[in-house]
């Protein structure tokens, strides 16, 4: 049975069951409701180097650390008015949640009372001292040898002169089992908040907590998304209404379009997917790319009847199969929200050519074929050959500049442009040094009671001193009881009791001789007894895993990053550990964003390319035939890789989707062009034909991805921008290349 007869039989009963199924969807959508959630954690591959820096932070943290971010209205937090102001914030905290935080106002005025032999060390007591000083007096004492000065790097803004600081940051931290209940960190957050954010005379302060940020990033974005989907709707009318002239044929597209983003909403929900930037932008989309098989329909039945369906069926079934390969080849990728993102859209994709296909299918009066495009298909019929030279050339620049694109992980990238917390953040990064730095990370699986492990360690350590980009500070459990068994001047940890014991077993940092493991693991318990929160930074309380931390400056560069991670490596020598840390892990991150890209990409145009090779081998046994076909997608993917190179756009997580997704997009231009070629055997009636019809299919597509450029998120706006490019490449590549191409290789005559 043909299809234009299978759709006069059954177009009814298709209608119907869509509707039954979207009424399904609906109830699914009603009932469990719509989750929103933003995570790093659904960012971030399922690598082994990533995965224990992400327990490290869970189980070796204790502290979920909330900053507030204090800005002088006067240019200076270091005046008396303004650390009244901050202790009086703190007062505020500690009276809620039993928890002091830590601030210059507090470093100053403890200072000052353990200088005055002062026991009370209440908020009064540091508020009366203060208020007892004048400014001049505060400056001299900050600069005074008395003064721990070593804290204020970390808490002070980098303008710091000695005499004047424009911000400071006060260090306030929670329980650490809050960074496994984000609705417990939400709310704790939002109570903070209520506390800090008021109205100050000397001072403004801004709360800066994680889930904060990330509950800001989400409304931000369902807002952006509610106008953009909307507008979206209204440029695709105006297309319709330019392409079609009919109102009926207009409204029914929107329709199918409408009960699509349905679907793929309803099917998140079936899922337990939680909606995140990436996935609430698949309506916009769809929007763009699935008002295509209805233009496609429409046109080829108002040209050729209802019988028509049977010429366009067979290429559009082609190119809504290579669209949702390229969408579904994310479930390659070892990042959780790209599997997500992969397997909504390609759902979306089949739906929608189903949706449509029930929806328009229908009409049988032939309508006069208007040729619009053939004095444009003359003039590259006759200049076809300097069209081709000029692609050539055109690809290896690309080529070229393709080699030097960057790569970027981070999580701030998704911080909308123009909210005050997005500022405020910007501030703290460019203003403050981070109070870990960068921090290398190395997991030692080995029993740390026993002395030969304990002496591995030394060794360990000894050789990251020596390594390319190691600036000093190392941290692990040997380190840590050296600093609680020696008294130094301003020492805060020294304990006479533990040094006692610790100077019977070791000896200059090192693990003496004839020392058993239970003489070990009572040292480790007694220093468990005396300070739970350090030791647990640096050993598990089953002491069968102990970590070290690295002190690094690398500039934050890949190459400079490869160094230390194989040095590190290195260092292990034959102890069972693993290289990681906040810097390692980025540079995992990058390289698998790069992996994905090229895996991705690969998927689609393998896949793609065997489908054509079977579809064109079946109608005209030619091989060539499907080379040719393929081709200018692939040389769309390479033209959109240089240029987002030469824009300054780089890899991130949305991003590394758009050369795989060049190519599953632009295959739907290539697969149009090439089947009415081999039915026309001309560069004019090819054109002329499918030209008009591929046009307003681009329009929209492009349409719909451009207007990702006006969302808040910039990688929202890179990806929208990045694929509006790519269409317009893959558009002139087969609208007007490809013809060329084929006529100049006739291998299917």
């Amino acid at each position: 049975m043909n299809i234009d007869a299978f759709m006069k039989k059954n177009r009814k009963k298709g209608i119907f069951v869509i509707i039954m199924i979207s009424f399904f969807f609906i109830l699914i959508i009603f009932s469990r409701g719509i989750e929103y959630e933003f995570n790093e954690e659904d960012f971030l591959p399922s690598n082994e180097v990533v995965m224990e820096n992400e327990r490290i932070l869970r189980e070796y943290t204790n502290e979920y650390l909330v900053p507030i971010l204090v800005i002088s209205k006067e240019g200076n937090v270091l005046s008396k008015d303004a650390l009244l102001e901050i202790l009086h914030i703190e007062k505020n905290l500690y009276e809620r949640f039993g928890v002091e935080p830590i601030s210059v106002a507090d470093v100053i005025s403890l200072t000052l009372l353990s200088l005055s032999n002062e026991t009370d060390k209440s908020y009064e007591k540091r508020v009366e001292i203060i208020n007892g000083l004048s400014n001049e007096e505060i400056i001299k004492f900050i600069n005074s040898p008395f003064f721990p000065s070593t804290y204020l790097s970390l808490l002070l803004s980098t303008d710091f002169n000695g005499q004047a600081a424009e911000a400071c940051v006060i260090k306030f931290s929670l329980n650490g089992s809050l960074i496994k209940n984000d609705a417990a960190a939400m709310e704790n957050e939002s109570i903070i908040r209520e506390i800090v954010e008021k109205e100050y005379e000397y001072i403004e302060a801004h709360v800066l907590g994680a889930r904060i940020i990330s509950e800001e990033i989400i409304i931000a974005n369902n807002k952006s998304i509610s106008i953009l989907l909307p507008i979206s709707f209204l440029l695709v009318i105006l297309v319709l209404t330019m392409v079609h002239k009919n109102i009926i044929e207009t409204f029914l597209s929107l329709v199918a379009l409408g009960l699509t983003i349905i679907w793929i909403i309803g099917l998140a929900v079936l899922l337990n997917y939680h909606l995140n930037p990436i996935t609430t932008s698949i309506p916009v989309l769809l929007v763009g790319l699935g008002i295509d098989y209805g233009i496609h329909i429409k046109k080829r039945i108002n040209e050729e009847g209802i019988k028509g369906l049977r010429s366009i069926f067979p290429p559009l079934v082609l190119s809504a199969t290579t669209t949702s390969i390229a969408f579904l080849s994310n479930i390659s990728s070892s990042i959780p929200v790209m599997k997500e993102f992969g397997i909504l859209s390609s759902f979306g994709i089949f739906s929608c050519f189903l949706i449509m296909l029930f929806f328009l299918s229908y009409g049988g009066k032939k309508r006069e074929r208007k040729e619009g495009m053939e004095l444009l298909a003359l003039k590259i019929e006759k200049a076809q050959k300097g069209i081709i030279a000029a692609v050539v050339v055109i690809t290896f620049l690309m080529l070229a500049f393709s080699t030097t694109i960057e790569a970027e992980f981070d999580m701030t990238d998704f911080l909308p442009e123009k909210l005050d917390i997005s500022r405020n953040i910007e501030y703290l990064l460019n203003n403050f040094k981070a109070a870990e730095g960068e921090k290398a990370i190395i997991i030692l699986k080995e029993n740390m009671t026993e002395p030969e492990n304990l002496r591995k360690l030394y060794s360990i350590e000894r050789n990251i001193r020596n390594d390319e980009f190691v600036t000093g500070e190392i941290t692990s459990i040997l380190s840590l009881m050296k600093d609680y068994a020696e008294k130094t001047v301003y020492d805060m940890r020294y304990n006479e009791s533990f040094a006692r014991l610790y100077n019977v077993y070791f000896d200059d940092g090192m693990v003496k001789n004839n020392i058993s493991w239970k003489e070990i693991k009572m040292l480790y318990d007694t220093l468990f007894s005396i300070a739970p929160d350090d030791i647990k930074r640096v050993l598990h309380p089953s002491y069968e895993e102990s970590i070290i931390r690295i002190a690094t400056d690398t500039g934050k560069k890949e190459k400079n990053i490869e160094i230390l991670y194989r040095e590190l490596k290195k260092d292990l020598n034959d102890s069972n550990g693993i290289v990681t840390g906040g810097i390692i892990s980025s540079y995992v991150v990058l390289k698998e964003f790069r992996n994905s890209q090229l895996k991705s990409l690969l998927i689609t145009a393998i896949i793609s390319f065997l489908i054509l090779e079977a579809v064109f081998l079946w109608l005209r046994k030619s091989f060539t035939l499907g080379i040719l076909a393929i081709l200018p997608v692939i040389l769309s993917a390479i033209w959109i890789t240089g240029s987002m190179a030469l824009l300054g756009i780089p890899l991130t997580v949305m991003t590394i989707t758009v050369a795989s997704l060049a190519v599953g997009l632009g295959i739907d231009y290539s697969i149009h062009i090439t089947y009415h070629f081999i039915q026309h055997h001309s560069i004019v009636k090819t054109i002329s034909s499918t030209g008009v019809a591929l046009l307003g299919s681009a329009l929209t597509t492009i349409a719909a991805f451009s207007l990702l450029s006006f969302s808040p998120l910039p990688p929202l706006q890179q990806f929208g921008i990045s694929i509006a490019l790519a269409i317009t490449y893959n558009f002139f590549l087969c609208v007007f290349v490809l013809p060329a191409m084929l006529n100049l290789f006739p291998s299917f005559e």
